[in-house]
Order: structure tokens, then C-alpha cells, then sequence
């Protein structure tokens, strides 16, 4: 029964979004997600039929780690405490308020703190629990008698925004950091101010007492963690310096033996006590590091993630044993996260203007993530046979997939300090090239992954886009230092016709099918240019004018019309006159990559909007939208067959779409789970038939992962294959049919 109750409550706080909207989607829409070993699943999914199947990797079923939901505030949330015996929960929020929640029945219980728009930004309870204090935009303040009527003492002497409040371990001294640059030491009965910290040069973002009450240590803006001795009020030893990006949020274990912090960097630093040496550096690769803590047994830490997740570090020795898992589903960036009392929890607060609840348990047995890019994949390649694809990103590394199943060909390959901006590979499949925002090129054996070349002098800036050359000798390179070089592959040094200057920074370069043709896009605050020259000689042949912003240019099949997308308009010229021979697009949206079909019939792009389109070559018109990632759709490319779409997105995934499902849809969109999916999208999370009914809701940490046909692939970190039974979806009042009164239910089966 005890797990039974359990199960009950992780499926109801998971799906509750469906649940609260539509009764009937407990079993149309919740049920198929929840978890298949809960006893939730498995007492009443025998009882349904033709429900959606729904297959997951890379991840739980979903309700196995979330526990509850709290709503309430109004804006975003920036920081939650739980009080000493983790009965109650405090928030503080954007929306001027502090609220407080009884963790027992996840409702709120008081709200404090309605101050005008003083936006609160961090909580604590004092030890004894009896007392709250608050940094505010307004400044520092202790709230008391919590259990009768709350009375509030405001305490004066910051500058500017209170931004981190802690209660020493003994609850007699109240400590508070402020964007003002300064710490101060308040008595938490009276408020009395008794001193001011100085010494960092920026903002000071988090505060932390020592377990033992000799250290304070504080994280700045400055990018450094101070020590010092508040009894006193010196400092104690030399900065800390290891990251390179404001530290956000510092805490001690709670033996008093180690330190960690975390950083605008993406790094996790645990610092020995003893020497203040660094004993482990973690890079996250999930953004900004916003808060850590140590556990009550300090045996883990929960850090809250700008790419709205909770990760939980595992810190089991040896320090190259350490592991980790990730809590998704915030909608927006996650501000703080902190155990339970007793460790068995955490709590995150967000903004997205809730506060959810995870079984830092089920952590334990959590499945660990598909190998994938750590941040936007920014440039996609398909081998000329078709066997693999590269993919280029935002976390400096270049990777290589087999197509037919998406798993890895190679280890990442890596030697990239900054973000890989575009990948191409040799028209013989046997090198890849990789350009970065390093001002650097680098050639991969595609077969080893070793290197075979790094181009490190030449440009000056971000390189911004590779080619090959049709007979793979030479490779073609645009960078933001408005130059155009042309590199012999075999020496690796630029041509006695490179560089190649243009009045503006290089976004793309191409070259025509039969490589008589160079085409560069430079691109500026007013518009973009195209420029040819002949590939033999660098002779400038034309300049093509754009009016609007251009982001993607590319050669049609026959090489005698170049593709221009940008704002709001795809073109087709006639390159030999300049001449415009077809416009068409989308006025809500801007194209940022695009390119012709092998065959020439079509021409796809991917949009601001992160839709994939397909468009007829010849008429301009609409052939289908391709609804699946979410975020700026960076990179198309055909399979050399044509009947494929491979598409990368910041979200940092890749599809691979088929091309025929695509453009012969099903005509009843409404029973037919499939042809709604990729042909309407998801509105707020629900698929909506013709008259705006309910069909099926797919909850928001999935949203991005699904694979559901044409999109008969998606690399990333998970993978959501969902069906619907050939039946069709049960809507309207036919929702009672997925209803089996011929099975007798158990109510625990398996026990």
C-alpha cells in the first residue's frame, strides 16, 4: 500500500498539467508516460486498450524522479530553503514574496513579505527554525513568530540588492552579501549591525558559514571565493581563484572538510579545507552553475542549472568515480535547488514560476543519458554514401553518427577551444573538416577520428564556414575577418589566390556541383551580399545585393541558380544575370539554413521558429512543416539519395526526416496521431483535432525528444519513440472505449 501511495503521488505530480485540464487524459495521455515498473502501470494499463505506446531512452519513465509541483507565485522563483526538521519549505520570488509550504501535503501555509516590488532573492531559515530571513532588492529582513503573527524587521546599511543571507550554525549571527561588494554581520535576535566585509571587487552572489562557525566563505562577481574569519573580520589566506566566470554560489560540506562552488564557467569546483587546494573540477556543460549544496551526509551535491535542470553529483571515491544524473522538467532556468533535511528530496526553484519537488532516491537507479552534443549543434554533414553524419557544436566538439541508428561512429572529437561553427565533409568520405570560433580549421581522418591537420594561421576571427573542393584537394574556408581562403589539403597552406577580401564578415561559403564556381554570403547590420568568384583563379565575377538580412546561401543541383534565405524570404536567382526568379517563405518567421534536394525538386530550410519546411523548387509553394525540435533549426542537409532530411537545432539534437510520408500526409489528421504530430505541433504541450478537441498532451521534458514518423530519428541525449494504436486516438465522447470491462484489475499485482 505504502508503495502503492507512492506511485500514486509521483504519476499525479508528473501529469498533473493533463490531469487538471482533462479527466480523461489520466488514461489518454498520463498513463502511457508513467512509469511501466510502478505499480500505477501495472494495475491499470492491463484495464486499457489502444492506448499510445510510448518508449523511452536515455531517460526514466517519467514520474519515477518528480514528486510534487508547487504553484502559486506569480513570477519567477529564485530561491527555496527547507526549515531544520523539513516540515515547511520557504520561497522567495520575483513577485515580491516569500511563501511557505507544508512539505507533508505540498500546500501553501502562509505568505510573507508583500513589500512593494522588492524582488526577494534568497531565504534561510535560522536553526531553530522559529525565524526566516530574506535578501531582498531592498535589502536584508528577518521575519518572526511564524506560528501566530508574522512580524518583519528590516535591517538598513547595504547599498544596493541584497543578493545571498545566512544564518551562522549557532543562529546568533545573521550574514548577508550584497551587490554592493560588501558582506555584513547582523545579530539575528536584534538586527544590530556589527560589522561590514570587504574586499571583493564585484558583487558578492553567495554567502556560507563553516559547520564549525570560524569560516565565512563568500563567491563573487569577481570570479573569486574569499575567506574570512567573521569572528575577527580578517581575512583569512588568499582568494580562491580557479574560475573564470562569476561564482554564484559556494557551500561547505557538512563535516566542514570541503568546499564547492559553482560558476557562471559551467564548473563545479570541491575544494580541500585543509590545503584549499582544488580536489575535483566538474565541468557541466548545462550553463550557468546558479547555486550547490553538499547533502546532510555529504556524499552528494544538488546544483541548479541555467538549461532548466537539477543535476545530482554523486562524490563516491576515487574523485574519477564521481557521477552524476539530471532532474528535467522546468520550462525556464533553474535559480536554486536544495535538499530535504534528511536528504531524501530536493527542492528547485525556477523561472518558470513553480518550485517542483524530486526523490533524490530515484536518482540512484536512474538510466543515464544517450551519448549528444552538450549544447546547440550548430552544422550537420552527410556522408556522400550516406553511412554517417557529422555534426559540429556549441561544446567544441565535432562527432560522428551512424545514420541508420544514430549511435556513435567515434569518440567525440575534440582539440576545439570555442564552438565548432560548421563541419563539411570531403566529397571521397575520408576527411572531415571542422571550423571554430577559435580562428581555427582542423581536418579528421573520418575513419580513426585522429587529426590530420590543424590550420591554425590564416584568419583572424571566428571561422565561420568549411567546403570541400569536388575533387577533394583543396578546402574552402569563410571567416568574420571578411576573407575567403582556399587551402591545398595536402601542404595545408592558403593558395597564391587567398585570401579572397570582402567588404563585410563571411557567414558561408559554397562551391557549384561541377567546382568552377566560389560563392561566399557576407552579411552586415544592413543586408547581405553574395560574391562569386571563379574557383581556378579567385577572378571576382559578381556581386548579388540583398536588401534584408541573409543567413543561408546554396547552389541548386545544376549549378545554374543560387538558393538566398533570410528574413521572412526565400530567393532563387539566376546568378549569370542577378536576376530573382522565384520568392516565397514565411512572414512570421526567418529562414536560417536551407538547401536544394539532390534531385532539385525541392528546397528545405530551417527557421527561427524550429520548424524544417519543404518547399516546391519550381512554384515556391508550401509541400509540408516539420514540427519536432525546439529552438533556432541551424543547419539542413539532404541525404544523397533525397529521400531524407537531416536537420540540427540549438536544442541540441538532430532529426533525420523521411521525405515521401512527408509529402503525402494523411488526409485525417485527426485520428491519425502520426500525420498531427509533424503536421500541427504541440500547443502548449496538447495535440488539438480540427475543432480545437483534445487529442493527447506529451509532458514538456519530452516535448523535444520525440520521435514519431516522418522523423525517423532523433540524436540526443534522449530518445522518445511514441505510436498510436492503428485504430486511431480516442477523442470526445469515444474516449470511454480504451476501457476494458472484460479485465478483472488487481489492485497490486505482482505482489
Amino acid at each position: 500500500m505504502s508503495q502503492f501511495l507512492r506511485d500514486a503521488n509521483s504519476f499525479v505530480a508528473s501529469s498533473y498539467e493533463a490531469i487538471e485540464r482533462s479527466a480523461p487524459h489520466i488514461y489518454l495521455s498520463a498513463l502511457p508516460f508513467a512509469a511501466k515498473d510502478g505499480l500505477i502501470y501495472q494495475t491499470f494499463a492491463p484495464k486499457c486498450a489502444g492506448l499510445v505506446s510510448v518508449e523511452s531512452f536515455g531517460t526514466d519513465r517519467h514520474g519515477g524522479q518528480l514528486v510534487a509541483t508547487l504553484t502559486g507565485h506569480t513570477r519567477g522563483v529564485t530561491a527555496v530553503a527547507y526549515s531544520p526538521d523539513g516540515l515547511q519549505l520557504a520561497s522567495g520570488s520575483i513577485d515580491s514574496t516569500i511563501r511557505i509550504w507544508d512539505t507533508l501535503i505540498g500546500e501553501e501555509t502562509m505568505i510573507l513579505l508583500h513589500n512593494g516590488d522588492a524582488v526577494v532573492n534568497s531565504v534561510a531559515f535560522s536553526p531553530s527554525g522559529e525565524s526566516i530571513a530574506s535578501g531582498t532588492s531592498s535589502g536584508v529582513y528577518i521575519w518572526t513568530n511564524l506560528t501566530s503573527q508574522p512580524t518583519s524587521l528590516q535591517l538598513n546599511g547595504h547599498l544596493r540588492a541584497v543578493l545571498s543571507v545566512k544564518f551562522s550554525p549557532d543562529g546568533s549571527i545573521l550574514a548577508s552579501g550584497s551587490e554592493d561588494r560588501s558582506i555584513r554581520l547582523w545579530t539575528a535576535e536584534t538586527g544590530k549591525h556589527i560589522a561590514a566585509l570587504n574586499g571583493h571587487d564585484r558583487a558578492v552572489n553567495s554567502i556560507a558559514f563553516s559547520p564549525n562557525s570560524l569560516i565565512l566563505a563568500s563567491g563573487s562577481s569577481d570570479n573569486t571565493i574569499r575567506l574570512s574569519n567573521f569572528h575577527t573580520c580578517e581575512q583569512v589566506g588568499l582568494p580562491l581563484v580557479g574560475h573564470e566566470d562569476p561564482v554564484y554560489s559556494v557551500d561547505f560540506s557538512p563535516d566542514g572538510s570541503m568546499l564547492g562552488s559553482g560558476s557562471g564557467d559551467s564548473i563545479i569546483i570541491i575544494w580541500d579545507c585543509q590545503t584549499w587546494g582544488i580536489i575535483a573540477k566538474l565541468r557541466e556543460h548545462v550553463g550557468r552553475v546558479r547555486s550547490v549544496q553538499f547533502s546532510s551526509e555529504g556524499r552528494s551535491m544538488a546544483l541548479a542549472s541555467d538549461k532548466n535542470v537539477v543535476c545530482l553529483w554523486f562524490l563516491q571515491l576515487p574523485v574519477e568515480q564521481y557521477s552524476r544524473t539530471i532532474f528535467s522538467g522546468h520550462s525556464n532556468l533553474v535559480r536554486s535547488a536544495v535538499f530535504s533535511t534528511d536528504g531524501s528530496y530536493i527542492a528547485s526553484a525556477s523561472s518558470d514560476n513553480t518550485i517542483r519537488i524530486w526523490d533524490a532516491g530515484s536518482s540512484k537507479r536512474a538510466v543515464q543519458p544517450l551519448p549528444a552534443h552538450d549544447k546547440s549543434v550548430t552544422s550537420v554533414a552527410v556522408a556522400p554514401d550516406g553511412s554517417f553524419i557529422v555534426s559540429g557544436s556549441g561544446d567544441c566538439s565535432v562527432r560522428v553518427w551512424y545514420t541508420h541508428n544514430g549511435e556513435p561512429k567515434l569518440l567525440p572529437l575534440l582539440g576545439h577551444t570555442d564552438m565548432v561553427l560548421s563541419v563539411a565533409i570531403s566529397t571521397d568520405g575520408r576527411l572531415i573538416a571542422s571550423a571554430s570560433a577559435d580562428h581555427t580549421i582542423r581536418l579528421w581522418d573520418s575513419r580513426s577520428g585522429q587529426v590530420v591537420r590543424e590550420l591554425v594561421q590564416g584568419h583572424e576571427d571566428w571561422v565561420t564556414a568549411v567546403t570541400f573542393s569536388m575533387d577533394a584537394r583543396s578546402l574552402v574556408s569563410g571567416s568574420w575577418d571578411k576573407t575567403v581562403r582556399v587551402w591545398d589539403i595536402e601542404t595545408g597552406r592558403a593558395g597564391s589566390n587567398s585570401p579572397l577580401v570582402c567588404n563585410r564578415p563571411v557567414r558561408t561559403v559554397i562551391i557549384s556541383p561541377d567546382g568552377r564556381l566560389l560563392a561566399a554570403l557576407v552579411t552586415g547590420d544592413s543586408g547581405g551580399d553574395i560574391h562569386l568568384w571563379q574557383a581556378a583563379t579567385g577572378q571576382h565575377l559578381r556581386k548579388i545585393i540583398e536588401l534584408d538580412n541573409v543567413y543561408s546561401i546554396a547552389f541548386s543541383p545544376t549549378g545554374t541558380h543560387i538558393l538566398s534565405a533570410g528574413y521572412q524570404e526565400v530567393r532563387v536567382w539566376n546568378y549569370t544575370y542577378g536576376q530573382k526568379v522565384l520568392i516565397f517563405g514565411d512572414e512570421t518567421s526567418s529562414t536560417c539554413s536551407a538547401t536544394f534536394s539532390p534531385d532539385g525538386r525541392f528546397i528545405c530550410t530551417g527557421s527561427f521558429a524550429s520548424d524544417v519546411c519543404l518547399w516546391d523548387a519550381e512554384t515556391g509553394a508550401l509541400a509540408a512543416t516539420l514540427h519536432g525540435h525546439v529552438g533556432l533549426v541551424r543547419s539542413v542537409a539532404f541525404m544523397p539519395d533525397g529521400e531524407s532530411i537531416v536537420s540540427c537545432a540549438d536544442d541540441g539534437t538532430i532529426r533525420v526526416w523521411e521525405v515521401k510520408p512527408t509529402c503525402s500526409p494523411s488526409s485525417d489528421v485527426s485520428d491519425d496521431l502520426v500525420t498531427a504530430l509533424t503536421s500541427t505541433g504541440l500547443k502548449y504541450g496538447w495535440l488539438l483535432g480540427p475543432s480545437g478537441e483534445l487529442l493527447f498532451w506529451v509532458l514538456q521534458e519530452y516535448r523535444a525528444h520525440i520521435q514519431v514518423s516522418p522523423c525517423k530519428l532523433v540524436i540526443g541525449a534522449r530518445r522518445i519513440i511514441v505510436t498510436a494504436d492503428p485504430d486511431g486516438l480516442y477523442r470526445g465522447e469515444n474516449w470511454t472505449k480504451c476501457w476494458r470491462t472484460d479485465m478483472p484489475t488487481p489492485l497490486f499485482p505482482n505482489m
